[in-house]
This record gives C-alpha cells, sequence and structure tokens, in this order.
C-alpha cells in the first residue's frame, strides 16, 4: 500500500482529533452531570450481552472528579494536538499512555474485583483509543517527516547574491 500523502495524513490527524475531542468533552461532561445515569445505562446495555455483576454508584465525589478532571485534559490534548500536528505530535503518545493506563485499570477491575460490564467495556474502548493514537502519531510523523516548501519546488528555493 503506498504512504499517505502528508497532507492527507495532517488531515486525517485533524479529523481524528476533533472528533476524539467532542467525544472526551461531552463523557466528562456526563460523568460530572449524571454520573449515576452513565453507570446504569452501561449496566444496561451490558445486560444485553450477559449477565453481570451491577456497578456500584458514586458515592466518592474525589473519583468523580479526577475522572472529569481527566477527560478535560485528554480534550484539551486532543485539541492542542489538531491545531499543528507535527509541532505537538508527541502528546499523542501522553494521550495513548492515559488511555492505557485507564484500560489496563479497568481490566484489572473486571478481572479481579467484580464481574462488572463497565470495567470491561472501559478495558474495550480504552485499549481501542490507546490503537487510535498511536495511529495517529505515526501519521503525525509523516507530516512531520515531510520535506520542506523549498525542497519540493526548486523555484522557492534561496539562492545567495551573488
Amino acid at each position: 500500500m503506498p504512504a499517505m500523502s502528508p497532507d492527507k495524513a495532517e488531515r486525517l490527524v485533524v479529523l481524528t482529533m476533533r472528533l476524539l475531542a467532542a467525544c472526551f468533552a461531552v463523557t466528562g461532561l456526563l460523568f460530572i452531570v449524571t454520573p449515576d445515569g452513565v453507570i446504569d445505562t452501561v449496566d444496561r446495555v451490558g445486560g444485553w450481552f450477559g449477565s453481570f455483576a451491577e456497578a456500584p454508584a458514586t458515592e466518592q465525589k474525589l473519583w468523580l472528579g479526577l475522572a472529569f478532571a481527566y477527560m478535560v485534559v485528554i480534550t484539551g490534548i486532543a485539541l492542542i494536538v489538531q491545531s499543528d500536528v507535527r509541532r505537538f505530535r508527541p502528546l499523542l503518545l501522553v494521550l495513548a499512555a492515559g488511555k492505557a493506563a485507564s484500560s489496563l485499570a479497568g481490566g484489572a477491575f473486571f478481572v479481579w474485583d467484580a464481574d462488572v460490564f463497565i470495567y470491561l467495556l472501559n478495558f474495550l474502548v480504552d485499549g481501542s483509543l490507546v490503537g487510535i493514537a498511536i495511529w495517529c502519531w505515526a501519521l503525525a510523523g509523516q507530516v512531520e517527516s515531510a520535506p520542506a516548501p523549498s525542497a519540493r519546488t526548486p523555484s522557492a528555493a534561496v539562492t545567495p547574491p551573488a
């Protein structure tokens, strides 16, 4: 498969980051506005796939605040990256690390704590987002390695005065 053009790679990363920023923002707002509503809805969806334990209610507001803050931070990361893909490419690895930590924690809670669907869903969704962040990081590398405009068009090259 031929390599993607630097312009197309950049557009794809920008689009992906904008979509993720919107999703992260909406999810963060739902977490803070109706945390138990989110949990109850996910519990009901889990019932479609099997019999899972009910997720615990959100009683500890500290963890709710931290979850909301995390969603704000990753929304910001996505918005910053989309503003200048080449410059902010390293932030995609920060996003991937955060999502990996979240995914692995959800998986560990599911395996060693309780058979709760939202833990499994968190493991799967955030694990997928790790892959998306790394894919965008690889695409951004194509943008980063694009030749400078002066190298692409010989007529634009600057020649020293004689």
